[in-house]
């Protein structure tokens, strides 16, 4: 197992039967996608497979292999980061999937060195399947264990600091300030945080699929023992921010967050949102707060608040030789053009 994500997080909430089951509550009927067998074993929620095609070179079909719960271009549902899989299940994972017809299998958001990567590279090469690394990523996450708020506020950066803690002086002078977790009213939640990202990004957060995606996943994973908080800053009863944590065996998830654009000069919302947040988690018990994967509109504020770090890669098995050929080519011709970039 993994420093950055120990024993005592697994699965974790994306290897959790309840974030499978919510994904397929919402994603198996998509017509883009074909089912090969639907999620059904209790003890190991990467049963389920389904595939997509892409044409490439014009006249050639290539079957992607993926597992139910996963994003991909022909089912973009929610990323889901962490493909924890206990070392026991890899060799079992890999020789179902060699049940079916496919040319490539996609892993996503394996952490690199884990044992489970390391599982997957060896039953690769046992079963003659080529194990290549499609894409890379950091996530990021705040030690919580053997630490405290205070200890943790000092070793930031002081604008960084300034940021997060500093200036709650300045939001407070600003009106009535409350933050309020609005769990369980999960769709007045994401009515507000749909708004703000309406108002940063040009559309909503959650919609569609998706909407009925992370509904049920929230809804079904605090039956097993999750907590969400739907944590929302009002100013004069006018909601300012928003931030969607999920707290599940000694993990703290941030998945999602918000805010009003234009708020108060001087004053990043956002980030003294995670100030509350991370304050409350410090006394929470958990292990780490889980940033996870992914960067800032403006800057890598992830980076700046973390404490730790660890790599993700998405692996792809690549069973057809041809298709091998291609990514040997393709890797080569890659790393030629960085050695002819200045």
């Amino acid at each position: 197992m993994s420093d950055f994500f120990p024993a005592t997080n697994y699965p974790g909430i994306f290897a959790s039967h309840e974030w499978v089951d919510a994904w397929q509550d919402a994603w198996s009927d998509c017509v883009d996608i074909i089912a090969l067998q639907r999620h059904a074993d209790p003890e190991n929620c990467r049963d389920g497979f389904y595939t997509y095609q892409l044409k490439k070179l014009a006249c050639i079909k290539l079957i992607t292999l993926f597992s139910a719960g996963i994003s991909t271009p022909a089912s973009p549902s929610l990323r889901s980061e962490y493909f924890n899989q206990d070392k026991k299940h890899v060799g079992a994972l890999i020789r179902s999937a060699l049940r079916f017809d496919w040319d490539q299998f996609y892993i996503p958001d394996v952490i690199l060195g884990s044992d489970e990567y390391h599982e997957f590279c060896k039953i690769a090469h046992e079963e003659n399947v080529k194990l290549i690394i499609r894409d890379q990523s950091i996530s990021y996450a705040v030690q919580l264990k053997h630490n405290t708020f205070v200890d943790y506020l000092k070793g930031l950066g002081s604008n960084t600091r300034l940021k997060l803690f500093n200036k709650r002086k300045k939001l407070f002078l600003l009106g009535d300030i409350r933050i309020e977790n609005l769990w369980p009213n999960v769709d007045a939640f994401i009515d507000v945080l749909n708004q703000f990202h309406l108002q940063r990004w040009g559309r909503p957060c959650y919609s569609g699929r998706n909407r009925v995606q992370i509904t049920r996943f929230l809804n079904q994973i605090a039956l097993a023992g999750g907590r969400p908080d739907l944590s929302i800053i009002y100013c004069n009863d006018d909601a300012i921010s928003a931030v969607l944590d999920l707290s599940y065996l000694g993990r703290i998830y941030n998945i999602q967050s918000g805010y009003r654009e234009k708020f108060q000069d001087g004053i990043s919302l956002g980030t003294l949102h995670f100030g509350f947040q991370l304050e409350k988690a410090f006394s929470s018990g958990a292990d780490y707060y889980d940033f996870m994967a992914g960067n800032g509109k403006n800057s890598d504020y992830k980076k700046s608040l973390a404490t730790h770090s660890t790599t993700l890669v998405s692996l792809m098995l690549v069973r057809s030789r041809w298709l091998q050929v291609l990514y040997l080519a393709n890797n080569l011709l890659n790393r030629i053009k960085s050695l002819q970039k200045p």
